[in-house]
């Protein structure tokens, strides 16, 4: 954080570090309880959104997702997959490859760990009129592009 960034600016950053925090250790605390490690909600997550979008995932793409190596990729995966979560499947258009696939029990339990945080988010949001939405909304946006951007630098 630059050192001579006004004091509410440094506090919208300040509160951004707070929220990721805040966030991450509800993540872990709801995995936690179904015995799902931090890594493996990150590439839960990500082969959810994936095939939210239509898209299949391979491990190799799951790996590049969420920046682990292609072996601790493989323990993701098993892990995901001996916990009823994740399932592994021949690509129907290369059936050389390999995709991963998240089960009904893993969108099930998203759901019941998410949607009490989502309820309780639900509420801060309902307190914003429509300007206040689009400013958050750009804010969250640039915010996100701008991390993506930093993780990717940070890596090499």
């Amino acid at each position: 954080m630059p050192a001579d960034l006004p004091d509410q600016r440094r506090q919208v950053v300040m509160l951004l570090q707070a929220f990721s925090a805040a966030a991450q250790r509800y993540a872990e605390a709801a995995g936690a309880r179904r015995g799902l490690h931090r890594s493996d909600l990150h590439a839960l997550l990500a082969v959810m959104q994936a095939t939210m979008a239509g898209r299949a995932t391979s491990p190799g793409e799951l790996a590049r997702a969420v920046g682990l190596t292609p072996s601790a990729t493989t323990t993701v995966i098993d892990r995901l997959v001996a916990s009823g979560h994740a399932e592994r499947e021949p690509d129907p258009r290369d059936r050389r490859r390999t995709i991963v696939r998240p089960t009904e029990s893993a969108r099930t339990d998203g759901r019941e760990m998410f949607q009490p945080l989502g309820d309780a988010m639900g509420v801060v949001v309902d307190d914003l009129d429509d300007a206040e939405l689009e400013v958050v909304t750009r804010f969250l946006h640039r915010a996100i592009q701008a991390t993506t951007e930093a993780a990717e630098a940070a890596q090499g």
